[in-house]
């Protein structure tokens, strides 16, 4: 059974949306996906449209099809594929002399079908165990329907949850194909049947506008690879930001590719439910492996090597807060904590590019109070150079009736000084770990100290007064962490003297317009768009990218 032809059944008269088949989805006619899709499968030796529309056999021609010209009669609403089909191989047969021994209907109004499932269901019927193949989906629910009387009965024996219920198929209309010997005026469908289960995706059958949209959306779905990694040693903020990411652009297919050896940033994000790919040593094989359209690296620096191999693959490269070589060859540099040095045209930088975690986008603004009941201390997952302890003696020193809690990172190493330091304290501190929620800390803080991490952008998201003291020099560039911003910033936390240190504490404790007035430039700062702003530029950046490649 060498012989296989493809038979596109298309009339000029749709009606649920006027001329479809020649409307343009994702820049082309609609038609044209499946002519495409038909030509790619390496089973196929001919693609006809059978049409009574002028304008769909050009479009048909113009795309590599053959095309049948369709009699009135077969071309009213209530004619079947059947008689149709059956026109189209009896017409090749006596005008041409061509017998074909499988037969594939495709439909145009499936555009996301793949050659391979064309290939599938050849195979099937070069067995020889089976006459038909049809495309199905997968549709379990529990389904109701009308009796002769006109009621509503369900078609369920008994009510379960949809796992425990026995599979149902529906037809999806993309792919009938018969072997020659069964086909009629009256039907295509041989005694042997099997049937080709399709993904949900595949299985977008265009009827309806919204059926259009999904179509639409679906071609437009991209692969895109977030690499990132979290540890002790160097938090979860990265991994935090491309979760974060991947939540605004579930449009596409997100894969994650992380270091097998750094199971804390793989667990955090396997609760999320995303997929991982754990990659051991260099991550660039397990990355090729995926085929992806973008790749998103939240590593800091990279490599000039590295970019480049990502590039060869084709795939768009946008790096995050990268200070690397790697940041010149990257398509895009994103860095909301950072400037660029030279006014590169693929660097944007800025707390407006900030990406919070979801929980900041809906929480409530602060309203600076008179007195300070709560003072927030939290300096990352590590906080190397343990300014929890330096702050919490510094804060003993300072009049009022506040309290004050500590929220401690995984990475933290100095439990045991700071267990031996509470109870002597004027104050003892709450200690928290791993909190799940840290917009609502923040909200109830009169006062928050931390490191001038991405901390300082969220509490900017929510306004709460913030004393920064600075773990290394390279937070020290971090843009967002000033005072026109309304950040006090003391530097270097390990040089600020603790009489000074304790100055400025008490004149933020007292100080209500200080407070206030940090509060407004906090807020104006709009860290809550950035997200949004982030993901609008690499996804235009990137059509832009696949125009020029295109």
């Amino acid at each position: 059974m060498r012989e296989v032809l493809v038979v596109i059944p298309a009339r000029g008269g749709s009606k649920g949306i006027p001329r479809k088949n020649v409307r343009l989805l994702a820049g082309i006619p609609l038609i044209a996906h499946a002519i495409r899709t038909s030509r790619a499968a390496q089973t196929v030796r001919r693609v006809v449209v059978t049409t009574d529309d002028e304008e769909i056999a050009t479009i048909a021609r113009r795309y590599g099809a053959e095309v049948i010209q369709r009699p009135p009669a077969l071309a009213e609403d209530a004619v079947t594929l059947d008689p149709v089909v059956y026109h189209a191989v009896t017409t090749l047969e006596a005008d041409q002399r061509y017998r074909p021994d499988i037969v594939v209907t495709v439909q145009p109004t499936s555009p996301l079908l793949r050659a391979q499932t064309i290939n599938r269901a050849v195979e099937l019927l070069r067995s020889g165990r089976f006459d038909t193949v049809i495309s199905v989906v997968e549709d379990t629910h529990l389904f109701w329907t009308r009796n002769k009387a006109g009621q509503y009965v369900p078609m369920y024996e008994s009510r379960l949850n949809r796992q425990f219920l026995p599979p149902m198929y529906r037809e999806t209309g993309a792919i009938l194909a018969s072997r020659r010997q069964v086909i009629t005026p009256e039907s295509r469908i041989g005694p042997r049947v099997t049937l080709v289960e399709l993904p949900p995706e595949e299985a977008v059958d265009i009827d309806t506008h919204f059926d259009w949209w999904m179509a639409e959306k679906s071609l437009a779905r991209r692969r895109v690879v977030l690499r990132t990694d979290g540890s002790h040693q160097i938090g979860l903020g990265h991994v935090y930001r491309c979760l974060t990411l991947a939540s605004r652009i579930l449009d596409h297919e997100v894969t994650f590719v992380m270091s097998s050896d750094l199971t804390l940033g793989t667990s955090l994000v396997r609760q999320h439910h995303y997929s991982v790919v754990e990659s051991k040593g260099d991550p660039l094989e397990t990355i090729r492996r995926l085929s992806p359209d973008i790749v998103i690296n939240d590593i800091l620096d990279t490599t000039s090597d590295y970019v480049d191999a990502l590039r060869e693959m084709g795939a768009f490269v946008v790096n995050f807060e990268d200070l690397g070589a790697g940041a010149v060859r990257a398509h895009l540099v994103v860095n909301s904590l950072y400037d660029s040095p030279v006014p590169l045209p693929n660097h944007v930088w800025g707390p407006e590019y900030a990406c919070l975690r979801e929980e900041f986008y809906s929480a409530p603004t602060k309203r600076v109070q008179p007195e300070v009941r709560q003072v927030l201390l939290t300096f990352g997952g590590v906080d190397q150079g343990n300014l929890t302890i330096k702050v919490l003696r510094a804060l003993d020193e300072v009049p009022g009736g506040f309290q004050v809690d500590v929220i401690l990172g995984l990475g933290y190493t100095h439990s045991e000084e700071l267990r031996t330091l509470r109870p002597g304290l004027r104050r003892p501190p709450r200690i928290h770990h791993n909190v799940r929620s840290m917009s609502e800390y923040i909200h109830k803080a009169d006062l928050v100290i931390t490191s001038a991490g991405r901390t300082v952008l969220e509490v900017a998201a929510i306004g709460t007064p913030c004393l920064v003291l600075a773990q290394n020099e390279r937070e020290m560039r971090h843009l967002h962490a000033r005072s026109e911003n309304g950040v006090v910033n003391l530097g270097l936390g390990h040089q600020v003297p603790e009489a000074f240190l304790v100055a400025t504490l008490r004149e933020l404790v007292e100080n209500v317009e200080l407070r206030r007035e940090m509060n407004r430039r906090l807020l104006a700062l709009d860290v809550r768009g950035g997200c949004e702003r982030v993901v609008e530029l690499i996804i235009s950046r990137y059509r832009a990218f696949e125009k020029e490649r295109s």
